[in-house]
C-alpha cells in the first residue's frame, strides 16, 4: 500500500481519537447514560486506547464526580486500562465503521491490558457516543445493537447539548 494513503489512514485515525477523546469527555458530563457508565471506573483511573507500535493515542482519566477528563495522545507510564490496536488499517477499520469492535476483537486485533471490565464499560460509552452522534444508518454499523430507546428527538437535544460541551471545552481549555 502506498505511504500516502497510510499517512491519510493516520490522519483519519487520529482525528476520530481526538473526536471520540473530546465526545467522552462532554457526553460524561451531559449525557446520563455515559455519566453512570463513567461513573464504575475508579477515580483517577486512565484509560489509554493506542495503535502499535507507535500510535496514534487517545488518554482519558475518571476524575471524582463521575466525569472522564481528555489527556490527550500521549501515553503515561501507567494505565489503569489500555486497549491497543494492533496495526493502524484495524484502527482505521473500526473508526470508519468498516468492522465493528466486537468483530475487531473477536478476530484478535486488538490487545486489552488491565481491568477487563473496564473495558467493557469503555466500549459501551463508545458505543453510546457513536449511537448519539452519527446517523443511524452509520452508527449501526458500528455498535453491537442501537439502543431501541434512542428517538430522533432525544438524539437531536443530546447532540447540541455535546457539540455545545465540546466547543465551550474547546474555548475554554478547561
Amino acid at each position: 500500500m502506498s505511504s500516502f494513503r497510510q499517512r491519510l489512514k493516520r490522519i483519519y485515525v487520529v482525528v476520530m481519537m481526538r473526536i471520540v477523546g473530546w465526545g467522552l469527555r462532554a457526553m460524561s458530563r451531559v449525557d446520563p447514560v455515559v455519566r453512570a457508565e463513567a461513573a464504575g471506573f475508579p477515580d483517577g483511573m486512565v484509560i489509554a486506547m493506542t495503535t502499535l507500535p507507535d500510535g496514534p493515542a487517545m488518554v482519558l482519566q475518571k476524575i471524582p464526580g463521575g466525569g472522564l477528563r481528555y489527556l490527550g495522545g500521549t501515553l503515561p507510564a501507567d494505565t489503569g486500562l489500555s486497549i491497543r490496536f494492533k496495526h493502524l488499517d484495524y484502527a482505521f477499520r473500526v473508526f470508519a465503521f468498516i468492522e465493528s469492535t466486537p468483530t475487531a476483537f473477536a478476530r484478535a486485533r486488538m490487545v486489552v491490558d488491565g481491568d477487563l471490565p473496564a473495558g467493557i464499560r469503555l466500549v459501551r460509552c463508545m458505543y453510546r457516543l457513536e449511537s448519539v452522534l452519527m446517523p443511524r444508518f452509520i452508527a449501526v454499523r458500528g455498535v453491537k445493537r442501537y439502543p431501541a430507546d434512542l428517538g430522533l428527538g432525544d438524539k437531536l437535544g443530546l447532540n447540541a447539548r455535546i457539540y455545545g460541551r465540546i466547543a465551550l471545552d474547546l474555548v475554554t481549555r478547561s
